[in-house]
């Protein structure tokens, strides 16, 4: 059976491509595709973005940025595996190379490449990886849920709670919801929270961040939802960049089945790499022309930053059928595209966002405003968890190239 892994060569060096391209001609059976990362945080950026199977790091007597690479890497794609490529004479010859394999594993490695690489060795390791992942199939990666608009006061933030309260209803402890409403978050005040920590912590524990850390970070709701707060200031905010985001955002979905992010009406750094990690993105707009004309503004952009239509939802908000209203037939027309969602007004919505009460929690699920919310809370379980990012081509973190990588299949 033809097996097709994706290796990258982190390195430096060229030569070490090279050497591993030559070993895989002669494996039967395998058509590889190998790109390369010239240091560290330029593979960090290819395994979040192309999902290697294998990851081949070149071990040099640094054996602390090895650790490092190797904890952001499993935090990135915990699917990919990695392998220390090393030179028998890389800590002198009174050291033996036992002590290397063991310095290597106490970093992080899972697996060994001798330098020169033969074709002997890179055929047994990708013998081990086919055995390990036929034996441990990994569990499927979490659901990242975005909620957009790009104007303030259209209830988004209010969606966001109300559903996330709902969904932990039916799964608890496993709902995180991340304000990244980064300047005005309002989502633990909705929620009567006063958290001791906020996502400018996780940000800057982000070289130590694992799972079992972000979820103390988190601070727990009565309805079984994890809140991830904003940050306390603008000051504090500063500290959130794309990179980071994208960091706390991929682990998150190793250590939730959800993760629900509410967003600041901006679209910048930050909202593009949420933006590219988002499975399904909520498009909030109501039935007033103003907030219609912008949310036709957004979805251009949305477009043309090649955000897939598929991953996105209408939901129109606070719709009221008086006489005048403009009806939801009318939305879609204005925006060129089906409303998915129609969230009646609903006064006591505002009281329980005041009280700090989410009004999913009291609410029936037969009729109005809570059969509203139970019909978005019933897709969650269709969304498919991507393996790409959202935008094609797109870098993550930070929109940035990842340098002179060129994809080969050998």
């Amino acid at each position: 059976m033809q097996r097709t892994p994706k290796i990258l060569i982190v390195s430096p060096d060229a030569r070490l491509q090279t050497e591993v391209a030559a070993a895989l001609k002669g494996i039967a059976d395998t058509t590889a595709l190998l790109q390369r990362a010239a240091d560290h945080r330029q593979g960090i950026e290819a395994i979040q973005n192309w999902r290697p199977t294998l990851a081949v790091v070149e071990m040099t007597k640094d054996l602390r940025a090895l650790k490092t690479f190797a904890d952001e890497a499993a935090a990135a794609a915990p699917e990919t595996n990695l392998a220390a490529a090393f030179s028998p004479e890389l800590f002198g010859p009174d050291v033996s190379e036992s002590a290397i394999l063991i310095e290597a594993i106490r970093a992080g490695m899972q697996d060994f490449l001798r330098r020169p690489v033969s074709r002997a060795d890179l055929e047994q390791l990708l013998d081990r990886l086919e055995r390990k992942a036929a034996v441990c199939p990994r569990s499927p990666p979490g659901k990242i849920v975005s909620f957009i608009s790009n104007k303030g006061g259209v209830g988004k933030s209010t969606l966001a709670v109300n559903v996330g309260c709902g969904l932990a209803a039916q799964a608890p402890e496993r709902v995180l919801l991340i304000d990244a409403s980064l300047q005005l978050g309002v989502c633990a005040s909705m929620l009567d929270l006063k958290p001791a920590t906020t996502l400018t912590d996780a940000v800057r524990e982000r070289h130590r961040l694992d799972e079992t850390l972000l979820r103390q970070l988190a601070t727990p709701h009565a309805s079984g939802l994890h809140l991830l707060a904003a940050p306390r200031d603008a000051l504090e905010a500063a500290d959130v960049d794309e990179e980071a985001i994208a960091r706390v955002l991929t682990l998150a979905r190793r250590a939730y089945d959800y993760v629900f992010v509410d967003t600041f009406p901006l679209i910048d750094s930050v909202m593009m790499a949420v933006l590219d990690l988002s499975d399904r993105a909520f498009l909030i707009t109501e039935s007033v022309v103003p907030t219609l004309l912008g949310t036709v503004s957004l979805i251009r952009v949305l477009d043309n930053l090649g955000f897939p239509k598929e991953r996105q939802r209408v939901i129109l908000n606070r719709y009221s059928s008086f006489a005048g209203n403009l009806r939801p037939h009318d939305v879609a027309n204005r925006l060129g595209r089906a409303v998915d969602h129609v969230v009646p007004y609903q006064k006591k919505l505002l009281i329980a966002s005041n009280i700090g009460r989410p009004y999913v929690q009291g609410a029936a699920t037969w009729y109005g405003i809570g059969k509203a919310f139970a019909r978005i809370i019933q897709e969650m379980p269709a969304v498919a968890a991507q393996h790409e990012p959202a935008r094609n081509g797109a870098s993550i973190p930070g929109d940035r190239p990842l340098g002179a990588r060129k994809e080969t299949r050998v």
